[in-house]
Protein backbone atom coordinates (compact mmCIF):
# COMPACT_ATOMS: atom_id res chain seq x y z
CA UNK A 1 0.00 0.00 0.00
CA UNK A 2 1.34 3.47 -0.48
CA UNK A 3 1.94 5.58 2.28
CA UNK A 4 0.71 8.62 3.36
CA UNK A 5 3.68 9.71 2.88
CA UNK A 6 4.34 9.21 -0.50
CA UNK A 7 0.80 10.19 -1.72
CA UNK A 8 2.16 13.87 -0.11
CA UNK A 9 5.04 13.58 -2.32
CA UNK A 10 3.32 12.54 -5.25
CA UNK A 11 0.78 15.44 -4.73
CA UNK A 12 3.14 17.86 -4.11
CA UNK A 13 5.46 16.50 -7.92
CA UNK A 14 2.16 16.83 -9.95
CA UNK A 15 1.42 20.69 -8.30
CA UNK A 16 5.37 21.81 -9.33
CA UNK A 17 4.98 19.93 -12.55
CA UNK A 18 1.53 21.91 -13.74
CA UNK A 19 2.34 24.81 -11.76
CA UNK A 20 5.37 24.85 -13.66
CA UNK A 21 3.83 24.18 -17.32
CA UNK A 22 1.34 27.13 -16.36
CA UNK A 23 4.25 29.45 -15.85
CA UNK A 24 5.66 28.16 -19.40
CA UNK A 25 2.15 28.85 -21.02
CA UNK A 26 1.51 31.96 -19.77
CA UNK A 27 4.86 33.53 -20.57
CA UNK A 28 4.45 31.28 -24.64
CA UNK A 29 1.33 32.40 -25.15
CA UNK A 30 1.51 36.01 -24.31
CA UNK A 31 5.11 36.36 -26.04
CA UNK A 32 3.55 34.46 -29.30
CA UNK A 33 0.58 37.02 -29.08
CA UNK A 34 3.04 40.17 -28.03
CA UNK A 35 5.17 39.32 -31.63
CA UNK A 36 2.10 38.58 -34.04
CA UNK A 37 -0.14 41.46 -32.89
CA UNK A 38 2.97 44.00 -32.79
CA UNK A 39 4.27 42.47 -36.89
CA UNK A 40 0.49 42.93 -37.78
CA UNK A 41 0.16 46.36 -36.57
CA UNK A 42 3.45 47.46 -37.87
CA UNK A 43 1.88 46.43 -41.36
CA UNK A 44 -1.49 48.93 -40.06
CA UNK A 45 -3.22 45.46 -40.25
CA UNK A 46 -3.69 45.85 -44.17
CA UNK A 47 -5.14 42.35 -45.86
CA UNK A 48 -4.11 39.52 -44.11
CA UNK A 49 -2.51 41.30 -41.09
CA UNK A 50 -5.74 41.61 -39.74
CA UNK A 51 -6.90 38.34 -39.59
CA UNK A 52 -3.97 37.46 -37.93
CA UNK A 53 -4.28 39.85 -35.49
CA UNK A 54 -7.59 38.95 -34.24
CA UNK A 55 -7.42 35.65 -34.54
CA UNK A 56 -4.12 35.26 -32.52
CA UNK A 57 -5.39 37.59 -29.65
CA UNK A 58 -8.68 34.80 -29.86
CA UNK A 59 -7.54 31.67 -30.36
CA UNK A 60 -3.84 31.62 -29.04
CA UNK A 61 -4.63 34.07 -26.33
CA UNK A 62 -7.91 34.73 -24.93
CA UNK A 63 -8.17 30.38 -25.85
CA UNK A 64 -5.24 29.44 -23.86
CA UNK A 65 -5.69 31.71 -21.15
CA UNK A 66 -9.64 30.40 -20.68
CA UNK A 67 -7.93 26.67 -19.86
CA UNK A 68 -5.43 27.79 -17.52
CA UNK A 69 -7.38 30.38 -15.35
CA UNK A 70 -9.64 27.41 -15.01
CA UNK A 71 -7.61 25.20 -13.19
CA UNK A 72 -5.73 27.90 -11.21
CA UNK A 73 -6.21 27.20 -7.83
CA UNK A 74 -4.33 30.36 -6.96
CA UNK A 75 -7.00 32.26 -9.18
CA UNK A 76 -9.71 30.15 -7.44
CA UNK A 77 -8.57 31.51 -3.91
CA UNK A 78 -8.34 34.64 -4.63
CA UNK A 79 -11.28 35.60 -6.66
CA UNK A 80 -13.53 32.86 -5.10
CA UNK A 81 -14.92 29.52 -7.68
CA UNK A 82 -18.16 32.07 -8.68
CA UNK A 83 -15.91 34.74 -10.02
CA UNK A 84 -13.78 32.08 -11.51
CA UNK A 85 -16.01 30.98 -13.52
CA UNK A 86 -17.43 33.71 -14.55
CA UNK A 87 -13.33 35.15 -15.60
CA UNK A 88 -13.22 31.78 -17.98
CA UNK A 89 -16.21 32.20 -19.39
CA UNK A 90 -15.83 35.39 -20.38
CA UNK A 91 -12.46 34.68 -21.76
CA UNK A 92 -14.08 31.21 -23.60
CA UNK A 93 -16.60 33.86 -25.25
CA UNK A 94 -14.00 36.39 -26.24
CA UNK A 95 -12.21 34.12 -28.19
CA UNK A 96 -15.49 33.07 -30.08
CA UNK A 97 -16.70 36.66 -30.76
CA UNK A 98 -13.34 38.15 -31.47
CA UNK A 99 -12.17 35.22 -33.54
CA UNK A 100 -15.23 35.07 -35.88
CA UNK A 101 -14.15 38.58 -36.34
CA UNK A 102 -11.04 37.52 -37.59
CA UNK A 103 -11.84 34.56 -39.49
CA UNK A 104 -14.74 36.92 -40.79
CA UNK A 105 -12.10 39.57 -42.01
CA UNK A 106 -10.48 37.04 -44.44
CA UNK A 107 -13.53 35.57 -45.39
CA UNK A 108 -14.45 39.32 -46.74
CA UNK A 109 -11.36 39.77 -48.40
CA UNK A 110 -11.62 36.52 -50.22
CA UNK A 111 -14.90 37.20 -51.41
CA UNK A 112 -14.23 40.84 -52.61
CA UNK A 113 -11.12 39.15 -54.75
CA UNK A 114 -13.25 37.28 -56.45
CA UNK A 115 -15.80 39.92 -57.17
CA UNK A 116 -13.07 42.29 -58.63
CA UNK A 117 -11.75 38.80 -60.66
CA UNK A 118 -14.25 36.27 -61.41
CA UNK A 119 -11.62 34.01 -62.86
CA UNK A 120 -9.12 34.29 -59.78
CA UNK A 121 -8.41 30.92 -57.83
CA UNK A 122 -9.49 31.83 -54.42
CA UNK A 123 -9.44 28.37 -51.70
CA UNK A 124 -10.85 29.42 -48.57
CA UNK A 125 -10.84 26.57 -46.14
CA UNK A 126 -9.03 24.26 -47.90
CA UNK A 127 -5.96 24.66 -46.68
CA UNK A 128 -4.61 22.42 -43.69
CA UNK A 129 -4.96 26.37 -41.86
CA UNK A 130 -8.25 26.93 -43.26
CA UNK A 131 -9.43 23.63 -42.48
CA UNK A 132 -8.17 23.05 -38.70
CA UNK A 133 -9.23 26.64 -38.08
CA UNK A 134 -12.97 26.62 -39.06
CA UNK A 135 -13.05 22.98 -37.32
CA UNK A 136 -11.57 24.90 -34.10
CA UNK A 137 -14.22 27.43 -34.12
CA UNK A 138 -17.04 24.83 -34.65
CA UNK A 139 -15.68 23.21 -31.40
CA UNK A 140 -15.16 26.57 -29.77
CA UNK A 141 -18.85 27.02 -30.56
CA UNK A 142 -19.55 23.75 -28.93
CA UNK A 143 -17.78 24.83 -25.64
CA UNK A 144 -19.06 28.08 -25.62
CA UNK A 145 -22.94 26.76 -26.34
CA UNK A 146 -22.35 23.90 -23.75
CA UNK A 147 -20.84 26.04 -21.21
CA UNK A 148 -23.52 28.38 -20.57
CA UNK A 149 -25.89 26.40 -19.43
CA UNK A 150 -24.00 25.38 -16.35
CA UNK A 151 -24.36 28.78 -15.20
CA UNK A 152 -28.63 27.96 -15.23
CA UNK A 153 -28.66 24.60 -13.90
CA UNK A 154 -26.75 22.23 -12.20
CA UNK A 155 -25.00 20.33 -14.63
CA UNK A 156 -24.74 17.01 -14.78
CA UNK A 157 -21.62 14.73 -15.78
CA UNK A 158 -22.47 14.46 -19.36
CA UNK A 159 -22.76 18.58 -20.19
CA UNK A 160 -19.58 18.96 -18.21
CA UNK A 161 -17.85 16.61 -19.99
CA UNK A 162 -18.92 17.76 -23.33
CA UNK A 163 -17.96 21.00 -22.59
CA UNK A 164 -14.63 20.02 -21.20
CA UNK A 165 -14.30 18.11 -24.77
CA UNK A 166 -15.05 20.81 -26.91
CA UNK A 167 -12.70 23.20 -25.30
CA UNK A 168 -9.99 21.14 -25.23
CA UNK A 169 -10.22 19.94 -28.84
CA UNK A 170 -11.57 23.41 -29.92
CA UNK A 171 -7.78 24.33 -28.51
CA UNK A 172 -5.91 22.22 -30.33
CA UNK A 173 -7.14 22.62 -33.43
CA UNK A 174 -6.98 25.87 -33.85
CA UNK A 175 -3.27 25.78 -32.19
CA UNK A 176 -3.06 23.32 -35.25
CA UNK A 177 -4.21 25.91 -37.54
CA UNK A 178 -1.70 28.41 -35.92
CA UNK A 179 1.21 26.40 -36.93
CA UNK A 180 0.16 25.82 -40.22
CA UNK A 181 -0.58 29.54 -40.35
CA UNK A 182 3.33 30.22 -40.07
CA UNK A 183 3.76 28.74 -43.66
CA UNK A 184 1.00 30.36 -45.46
CA UNK A 185 2.08 33.42 -47.56
CA UNK A 186 1.96 35.65 -45.53
CA UNK A 187 3.95 33.95 -42.87
CA UNK A 188 6.33 33.19 -45.21
CA UNK A 189 6.56 36.93 -46.51
CA UNK A 190 7.02 38.63 -42.87
CA UNK A 191 9.08 36.42 -40.89
CA UNK A 192 12.52 34.19 -42.10
CA UNK A 193 12.27 30.52 -42.17
CA UNK A 194 14.69 30.24 -38.59
CA UNK A 195 11.54 32.52 -37.37
CA UNK A 196 8.90 30.40 -38.65
CA UNK A 197 10.41 27.41 -37.06
CA UNK A 198 11.05 29.25 -34.26
CA UNK A 199 7.24 30.23 -33.72
CA UNK A 200 6.21 26.75 -34.43
CA UNK A 201 8.34 24.94 -31.99
CA UNK A 202 6.77 27.44 -29.15
CA UNK A 203 3.58 27.62 -30.48
CA UNK A 204 3.87 23.58 -30.06
CA UNK A 205 5.01 24.05 -26.56
CA UNK A 206 2.72 26.30 -25.40
CA UNK A 207 -0.12 24.11 -27.04
CA UNK A 208 1.20 20.99 -25.22
CA UNK A 209 1.90 22.71 -21.10
CA UNK A 210 -1.72 24.32 -21.77
CA UNK A 211 -3.77 21.36 -22.87
CA UNK A 212 -1.93 18.78 -20.02
CA UNK A 213 -3.59 19.41 -17.20
CA UNK A 214 -7.11 19.23 -19.15
CA UNK A 215 -6.53 16.74 -21.39
CA UNK A 216 -5.09 14.68 -17.55
CA UNK A 217 -8.59 16.13 -15.91
CA UNK A 218 -10.62 14.66 -19.48
CA UNK A 219 -8.93 11.44 -19.28
CA UNK A 220 -9.25 10.82 -15.61
CA UNK A 221 -13.48 11.60 -15.78
CA UNK A 222 -13.77 9.19 -18.49
CA UNK A 223 -11.81 6.73 -16.93
CA UNK A 224 -13.90 6.87 -13.46
CA UNK A 225 -17.07 7.37 -15.70
CA UNK A 226 -15.93 3.99 -17.11
CA UNK A 227 -14.81 2.40 -13.79
CA UNK A 228 -18.21 3.49 -12.53
CA UNK A 229 -20.08 2.46 -15.09
CA UNK A 230 -18.60 -0.79 -15.38
CA UNK A 231 -17.84 -2.28 -12.18
CA UNK A 232 -20.69 -0.91 -10.63
CA UNK A 233 -22.92 -2.88 -13.29
CA UNK A 234 -21.19 -6.13 -12.23
CA UNK A 235 -21.59 -5.37 -8.70
CA UNK A 236 -25.08 -4.59 -9.12
CA UNK A 237 -25.41 -8.16 -11.01
CA UNK A 238 -23.60 -9.81 -8.22
CA UNK A 239 -25.60 -8.28 -5.44
CA UNK A 240 -29.08 -9.58 -7.75
CA UNK A 241 -27.86 -13.24 -7.83
CA UNK A 242 -27.08 -12.99 -4.41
Amino acid sequence: MTSAAELQGQGSYGGFYFGFCTLISHVLLAGITAAIVYKCLVLKLVHTAGHAFYCTIAFVFFMGEALLVRNSTYLESWLGPLNLNRLHAVLGLLAFLVGVGGIGIKTWQKLERKREDPNATVRHFKTNHGFYGIVGCALLLGSVLSGLPLYFISGGFTLKTLHRFFGLAGFLALMVSQMFGYNTGFGRRQWKPHQQKLFKFFTFIATITTANYEFRRFVRDIAGWATNYFIGSEAAEAREDL
